[in-house]
């Protein structure tokens, strides 16, 4: 493997003869939720993926039994000032950078993906997704707006309506009938969903580079243009929610009820 990727602590990485990238999130003991590492891992992958001119298409997926379950609350509970505005910067360069990666990105949703999780899925160009999986972007259930790429996207799949419903409230929607919505690409058993998302990436690959990175790069204009309103707006709006006094209950009560929900686990065994 390149050596670029030999310092990502959080990610695991396999090239295979065709030129299909498969990165795979390794915190599956926290449902590859997204703590300060992985985080800032993100925030330069995407460009290191880009530079390498032996990937020719990429596949997304976690370890375990989820895709990414967004945030870690332990995490976020934690960020001070200083840290949170590191946090920020790295969130706008990380949608940056997934949408300017010119190789075509397919994400396999094997399990649960939520907020920024979910988000990432949306922004790959194919989102195969196990039927009963739980997605969601429940930043609002913090205390947090959904300002890092999820106000742009759902209102893009689903209108505005759907959007509103399901954005404002951090309700989740199964991985099937968000297939059926076109919120993804398609849903499929648990156990086909890599297989299937490499199947995806592999016609890619076989694909000629020019016409289908030129077509990718025509198609995310449009996001483009909308992300220099609704995330400049979003960022900001997010950064005052991060402050409140609604967000630090919220986390608070959030990681209590966790701690509760461990020790019952831990009596009954």
């Amino acid at each position: 493997m390149d050596e670029r990727y030999e310092r990502y602590r959080t990610m695991k990485f396999e090239l295979s003869d065709s030129g299909v990238l498969t990165v795979t999130f390794l915190r599956a003991e926290k449902l590859n939720a997204i703590d300060a590492e992985f985080h800032r891992e993100l925030s330069t992958v995407f460009a290191d993926i880009g530079m390498d001119r032996r990937v020719r298409a990429v596949v997304l997926t976690g370890s375990g039994r989820a895709f990414c379950a967004g945030g870690d609350l332990e995490w976020i509970a934690g960020e001070t000032p200083v840290t949170r505005e590191t946090t920020f910067f790295e969130a706008r360069k990380i949608v940056d950078d997934l949408l300017n990666v010119p190789q075509p990105v397919v994400a396999a949703v094997n399990g649960a993906a939520a907020g920024y999780g979910f988000t990432m899925a949306l922004m790959s160009d194919f989102s195969i997704v196990a039927e009963d999986a739980r997605l969601s972007d429940p930043h609002v259930v913090i205390g947090l707006v959904a300002g890092d790429g999820g106000a742009m996207m759902w209102p893009i799949l689903v209108g505005m309506a759907r959007a509103k419903r399901y954005l404002l409230t951090g309700d989740p929607v199964e991985g099937r009938v968000a297939a059926e919505w076109g919120l993804v690409t398609e849903a499929c058993p648990v156990g086909d969903v890599v297989p299937r998302a490499k199947e995806w990436a592999e016609r890619m690959a076989a694909s000629p580079p020019a016409a289908v990175q030129g077509t990718k790069k025509a198609l995310n204009g449009v996001l483009h243009l909308l992300s220099g309103v609704t995330l400049d707006l979003g960022f900001q709006a997010e950064r005052f929610s991060a402050v409140s006094e609604d967000h630090q209950h919220l986390v608070g009560a959030a990681l209590e009820a966790r701690a509760r929900r461990r020790a019952q686990t831990a009596v009954r065994q």
